[in-house]
């Protein structure tokens, strides 16, 4: 190889070495930049605390405080009604579902301060709402809690006609009295409260399980005065002309999970003659 050829291609690689050295040189100052610009802009970057939920939660679920925490986010990336308090949440009711993590916003909860608590926010809407009156004696006793899975039986009185010999007999209207089951698997949706203010006192306070008189908590107590029910509307028509003729209604409590449609027949005075085995006296 010439001298000629040697110093060309020394010159050459010089010239490339030179290049990559300020490529290099040019890299490291652009990163350089860049992560002073990123601390910056997290040093600067505003947050705010908001309220999210703690778990997957569904339509119609009261609030409690185990359910919030509160998260810290940008604020460009807050709406404007994100709740920042979860104590303004606690006690409320849900609109919509929720899934874990999820923004709680003001327009998913139901005004508890309003007199029907936005309780058709939680309504199917195939549905309505009815209030049942509570004057059975489950309800005198306070034995039906929200939530509860319950049967409506009712007895009312009504007038038949009797079917003669042959059709061509006139027929005489009589009054007869049935017990019928008129709802089945009804859940309460809510109900409506009478405080009572008069103090109770220990024979009239009721013990729970492993409770001793000492132990009871006496005062303020409160009556179960109507059920709100969200049923089928044409469900809730029959409950309506149920009560309007003065039908007496019971309600009888079901387990939490049952799911069973019970065949009952409805109860007549005929259906009692012959189930005790009684007769007809002259």
């Amino acid at each position: 190889m010439s001298n000629k050829v040697k110093v060309f291609f020394v010159v050459i690689v010089g010239i490339i070495l030179v290049a990559i050295g300020v490529f290099a040189s040019y890299m490291l100052v652009q990163r350089f930049q860049t992560d002073q610009q990123s601390v910056f802009t997290q040093e600067e970057m505003i947050k705010t605390d908001i309220v999210v939920v703690t778990r997957d939660l569904f339509l119609g679920h009261t609030l409690t405080e185990s359910d919030l925490k509160l998260s810290s986010i940008p604020v460009e990336n807050a709406p404007r009604n994100a709740l920042t308090d979860p104590a303004a949440a606690v006690g409320k009711i849900i609109k919509t579902d929720l899934i874990q993590g999820e923004m709680l916003l003001e327009h998913n909860l139901a005004d508890p301060t309003k007199n029907n608590q936005d309780l058709s926010f939680i309504l199917g809407e195939g549905h309505v709402m009815l209030a049942f009156p509570a004057d059975d004696l489950m309800s005198r006793e306070s034995m039906i809690q929200r939530g509860d899975i319950v049967d409506i039986f009712a007895t009312f009185t009504q007038e038949v006609k009797t079917i003669g010999e042959t059709s061509t007999e006139p027929t005489e209207p009589e009054t007869r009295t049935f017990t019928v089951d008129t709802m089945q698997k009804v859940s309460v949706t809510a109900m409506v409260l009478e405080v009572i203010e008069e103090e109770g006192t220990e024979s009239e306070t009721k013990l729970l399980p492993g409770q001793t008189a000492t132990e009871t908590i006496v005062g303020p107590k409160a009556r179960i005065r109507a059920y709100l029910l969200a049923l089928d509307p044409q469900d809730a028509l029959v409950l309506k002309h149920l009560k309007d003729t003065n039908a007496i209604f019971d309600i009888v409590l079901r387990a939490p999970t049952s799911t069973v449609q019970f065949d009952l027949t409805p109860i007549t005075e005929e259906y009692i003659i012959e189930f005790y085995g009684l007769e007809i006296l002259p």
